[in-house]
């Protein structure tokens, strides 16, 4: 019985296509296009692809956390990382804590968690069950993010060009380049397509 299950699972892994597993989960979010991509080695190109072709999917980025998260005993792509909203880095940090044993505190992530055999929560966890590389790893997803993230909102250069003397020199002495500052951000934009006296 084991092996007929082991060999249905090689078999619709060997059966998943990229292309319809991207639009599953961009348009449904269905478990099955999920595990494809987690499962598929090529999944970050292709999902970082289809981030950059249409920004600010939730559930691509959501799929990338679950491609790194069934690899988090491996060294993580700092490129991958950057990719990944804040949610998702969020996501992934409380999964390595899952795969040593905690239950997470997340009711939507225990329910994603739930469904890979390696989470078993222990009731007496404690970040000391974490192995030196997880805890780098978790920093790593902890700290700010300096550069802006696929799918999230910024002014682009032909918009800057456009905007041309609309940003004060008091404001652009203010702007950091490339800083996720929200408040920033969000004057920026407003002050760019603010009504003209």
């Amino acid at each position: 019985m084991i092996a007929l299950l082991f060999a249905a699972s090689a078999l619709a892994q060997a059966a998943c296509n990229l292309d319809e597993a991207i639009v599953s989960v961009r348009e449904h979010g269905t478990f099955e296009g999920y595990m494809c991509l987690a499962n598929a080695e090529e999944s970050p190109a292709r999902i970082t692809a289809a981030l950059l072709e249409t920004p600010a999917q939730p559930r691509l980025s959501r799929a990338l956390a679950v491609w790194m998260l069934q690899r988090a005993d491996t060294a993580f792509d700092p490129a991958h990382i950057d990719t990944l909203s804040a949610a998702d880095r969020r996501f992934l940090a409380d999964g390595i804590r899952a795969r040593r044993g905690r239950k997470s505190p997340v009711p939507e992530h225990d329910k994603a968690f739930a469904q890979f055999d390696w989470y078993a929560p222990v009731a007496t966890y404690t970040d000391g069950r974490l192995k030196p590389g997880d805890k780098e790893k978790i920093a790593s997803l902890d700290k700010p993010r300096a550069t802006a993230q696929i799918g999230v909102a910024h002014i682009d250069a032909a918009e800057d060009e456009a905007a041309g003397s609309a940003i004060s020199p008091e404001l652009a002495q203010k702007l950091v380049p490339g800083a996720l500052v929200v408040g920033g951000i969000l004057g920026a934009l407003w002050y760019l397509r603010r009504p003209k006296a």
